[in-house]
Protein backbone atom coordinates (compact mmCIF):
# COMPACT_ATOMS: atom_id res chain seq x y z
CA UNK A 1 0.00 0.00 0.00
CA UNK A 2 1.24 3.46 -1.18
CA UNK A 3 1.06 6.37 1.68
CA UNK A 4 1.80 9.74 0.52
CA UNK A 5 3.35 12.48 2.47
CA UNK A 6 0.37 15.73 2.96
CA UNK A 7 1.71 18.55 3.18
CA UNK A 8 -0.17 21.64 4.03
CA UNK A 9 -0.63 23.96 7.00
CA UNK A 10 1.80 23.04 9.38
CA UNK A 11 0.65 21.64 13.05
CA UNK A 12 3.07 22.19 15.75
CA UNK A 13 0.86 21.08 18.75
CA UNK A 14 2.63 17.70 18.92
CA UNK A 15 6.12 18.69 19.33
CA UNK A 16 5.06 21.84 21.73
CA UNK A 17 3.87 19.10 23.58
CA UNK A 18 7.11 17.46 23.90
CA UNK A 19 9.71 20.04 23.41
CA UNK A 20 10.10 24.01 24.82
CA UNK A 21 9.48 26.27 22.32
CA UNK A 22 13.09 27.18 21.89
CA UNK A 23 13.75 23.78 21.07
CA UNK A 24 11.01 23.68 18.49
CA UNK A 25 12.21 26.33 16.45
CA UNK A 26 15.37 24.29 15.57
CA UNK A 27 12.52 22.07 13.52
CA UNK A 28 11.18 22.53 10.12
CA UNK A 29 7.35 20.84 9.83
CA UNK A 30 7.65 18.37 6.66
CA UNK A 31 3.82 17.02 6.63
CA UNK A 32 1.59 14.44 7.98
CA UNK A 33 1.51 10.88 7.18
CA UNK A 34 -1.71 8.37 8.78
CA UNK A 35 -1.58 10.50 11.85
CA UNK A 36 2.28 10.82 12.17
CA UNK A 37 3.33 14.26 11.54
CA UNK A 38 6.76 14.61 10.52
CA UNK A 39 9.83 16.97 11.96
CA UNK A 40 12.89 17.69 10.44
CA UNK A 41 15.44 18.40 12.95
CA UNK A 42 17.56 21.81 10.77
CA UNK A 43 21.62 20.61 11.75
CA UNK A 44 21.18 16.71 12.74
CA UNK A 45 18.53 16.13 9.53
CA UNK A 46 16.84 13.00 11.59
CA UNK A 47 13.20 13.06 11.94
CA UNK A 48 10.98 13.61 15.03
CA UNK A 49 7.54 11.59 14.05
CA UNK A 50 4.85 12.45 16.60
CA UNK A 51 1.27 10.82 16.00
CA UNK A 52 -0.80 14.03 16.48
CA UNK A 53 -3.82 12.14 18.51
CA UNK A 54 -1.40 10.39 21.09
CA UNK A 55 1.32 11.90 21.31
CA UNK A 56 3.15 8.65 20.15
CA UNK A 57 6.21 8.60 18.81
CA UNK A 58 7.91 6.84 15.42
CA UNK A 59 11.00 6.40 13.34
CA UNK A 60 10.84 5.11 9.61
CA UNK A 61 12.91 1.90 9.36
CA UNK A 62 13.44 -0.39 6.26
CA UNK A 63 10.11 1.50 4.73
CA UNK A 64 7.67 1.34 7.62
CA UNK A 65 7.12 3.55 10.88
CA UNK A 66 8.24 1.89 13.62
CA UNK A 67 6.82 2.81 17.45
CA UNK A 68 9.44 3.77 19.55
CA UNK A 69 9.33 5.53 23.01
CA UNK A 70 10.20 9.16 24.00
CA UNK A 71 13.59 8.82 25.03
CA UNK A 72 14.86 6.67 21.97
CA UNK A 73 13.10 9.33 19.58
CA UNK A 74 14.98 12.24 21.42
CA UNK A 75 18.31 10.38 21.17
CA UNK A 76 17.61 9.80 17.45
CA UNK A 77 17.05 13.21 16.68
CA UNK A 78 19.69 14.98 19.29
CA UNK A 79 22.21 11.83 20.01
CA UNK A 80 22.92 11.16 23.33
CA UNK A 81 23.16 15.46 24.62
CA UNK A 82 20.07 16.06 27.01
CA UNK A 83 17.73 18.32 26.35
Amino acid sequence: MSRAIKVGEPDWKPLEGVLSRELCEEFMFMGAISGIVLYKHRDTRRYLNIEAVTGRFFQYINGDYIEINREQAIEYVYGPRQI
